[in-house]
């Protein structure tokens, strides 16, 4: 087991593989030389048992001939004519009893074939060749006894060919003695094909157990490779993965099993652990240098705060005190000045929203998107004293599932960027819509402003990126960069489409579940 351990998945499966094999070419193997000694039987079936018993039986045959010609012969009292027929006839049925008698000997004995012989001996049942043997010699014998005694009482008179002397009694025994002897030899054959068919069944029940025990040990191999493949291979690999999904999912608390042996499941554990504990290292570093940024950061909008206050609380004060000065570009000076200092400070402002939404975890749940846009209209525009926007809101659908407040800031930011970019002389009209697909929720907001070049649409979602420059439009170029980030971190995607001088429409998609999202798709699929 040691010596399998150290092998590779692919030799492991090569060597279970080859066992398999290797007992399916040995259960074949057997199976054919079975079969080939369960065929070799039935050949000698027929070419000698068969044929033995057929041969015994026209013996037997001739004999009740021959016994019935001269039984004719010997009724024929007083005057017994033609005995040279009867002699003839005799003959006849001698010679075809010696005959066959030759050829049964010659090609039907038992002792004449090896291979049945052998299984005689096996069996214990040499008496039946000896019983063979015995009547064999038997019938010769009678039949050299019955040649000599026709010869001697069936001549006939040359005179009136009549046979000059009767028959003995000696000649009837001799027949019966004959055909007790044939069916000795019938009764032996008989015996030696039950002894076939005994042997024909051991034959077939050492075959039925030859192949359920070779199915038994290939069973057992089958199994036994399963649970060590199982043990070796599939279990290492499921806890690999389970382990493998949880720092996927960023529990890097899991710890990977080492694995004793040193194929494939040993190397990649031992890479997996590697990469763990590089993981944790570099995420221990990557947690340190983000709380130094952070209060780096804070630390360096508290500091650049300050100045920009005085700077425009100073500016205020000159901006009253020559308020009422002749001096045109002074006034200009002094209003680009704190213009300057506010739109740094709104810059400032949002790039620590922008920071702290980064660096925020959003628990989502389901709330009412429809409650959460009216308010915000409500609080956008309401006490405004310029002209308000026509607003629609045409959601298809109340709920949605997500972080509501990153997801509140995500609206406001579209909200303020489509009532900000109007066109003169025309009322702004914003619209709030949606649709839903099997896999996403999708709103939108639409406008009638004076949209933007599509070929812009990804640089806009971009931080500090602007189309227009401040004197033309008010802007810090975070807005639209923190809705791509809130749909970064719902696992949603957010894009824009327009027409220069007939408005702007941006999307925000929102996966249906949770742990759904557009991860596996490319821009360009998540863009369709």
């Amino acid at each position: 087991m040691r010596w399998l351990h150290d092998r590779s998945i692919g030799q492991k499966f090569f060597i279970s593989f080859g066992v398999i094999l290797s007992l399916l070419a040995l259960s074949l193997t057997a199976l054919i030389f079975y079969l080939s000694r369960i065929n070799s039987y039935v050949d000698r079936h027929k070419r000698i048992t068969v044929p033995a018993i057929v041969t015994a039986a026209g013996m037997q045959r001739s004999a009740y001939e021959m016994n019935l010609a001269l039984h004719l012969f010997l009724e024929q009292a007083p005057n017994r004519s033609n005995p040279a027929g009867t002699l003839s006839e005799l003959n006849r049925h001698a010679d075809q009893i010696r005959n066959a008698l030759d050829l049964y000997r010659s090609t039907h004995a038992a002792r004449t074939h090896p291979i049945l012989f052998g299984m005689l001996t096996d069996h214990q049942r040499v008496n039946l060749v000896d019983q063979e043997d015995r009547a064999i010699a038997q019938i010769d014998l009678a039949l050299q006894e019955l040649a000599v005694l026709w010869k001697s009482v069936l001549t006939p008179d040359p005179k009136n060919n009549v046979a000059t002397k009767t028959p003995p009694l000696q000649a009837d025994a001799l027949i019966v003695q004959l055909m007790d002897n044939l069916d000795q030899l019938v009764a032996a054959h008989r015996d030696i094909d039950v002894e076939m068919k005994v042997e024909g069944d051991l034959l077939l029940q050492e075959a039925r157990l030859i192949a359920l025990g070779l199915v038994a040990v290939l069973g057992l191999v089958i199994t036994t490779i399963y649970f060590l493949v199982n043990r070796q291979i599939a279990k290492p690999l499921q806890r690999l993965s389970v382990t493998a999904d949880r720092v996927a999912h960023h529990d890097l608390t899991a710890q990977f099993e080492s694995w004793p042996s040193r194929d494939e499941v040993g190397t990649l554990a031992a890479s997996l652990s590697s990469m763990v504990t590089s993981l944790r290292e570099q995420t221990a570093a990557t947690a340190r240098k983000t709380k130094e940024l952070e209060a780096f950061t804070y630390s360096v909008a508290h500091d650049l705060k300050g100045p920009l206050r005085e700077i425009e609380g100073f500016s205020s004060l000159l901006e009253k005190r020559f308020s009422d000065a002749d001096d045109p570009q002074v006034r200009h000076h002094i209003g680009v000045i704190r213009g300057s200092a506010l739109r740094l400070t709104h810059m400032i402002d949002a790039l620590l929203r922008y920071s702290r939404l980064e660096q925020q975890d959003l628990p989502r749940r389901r709330f009412n998107i429809l409650e959460m846009i009216t308010t915000l209209i409500t609080d956008r525009f309401n006490g405004l004293h310029t002209p308000k926007p026509k607003i629609q809101v045409e959601l298809p659908f109340s709920d949605l599932y997500g972080e509501p407040v990153s997801i509140r800031q995500a609206l406001a930011n579209l909200l303020d960027n489509a009532a900000k970019f109007f066109r003169r002389g025309v009322t702004p009209a914003i619209t709030f819509g949606g649709f839903q697909t099997a896999t996403e929720r999708i709103l939108w907001v639409q406008d009638n402003g004076i949209g933007f070049d599509v070929s812009q649409q990804d640089k806009i979602f971009d931080l500090f990126e602007r189309l227009h420059s401040p004197q033309d439009y008010e802007g810090t170029g975070v807005g639209l960069a923190i809705v791509k980030l809130v749909m970064d971190k719902h696992n949603g995607r957010a894009w824009a489409e327009s027409t220069p001088g007939t408005g702007s429409r941006f999307y925000i998609a929102f996966p249906e579940r949770a742990d759904a999202g557009a991860a596996g798709l490319s821009p360009a699929q998540r863009m369709k």
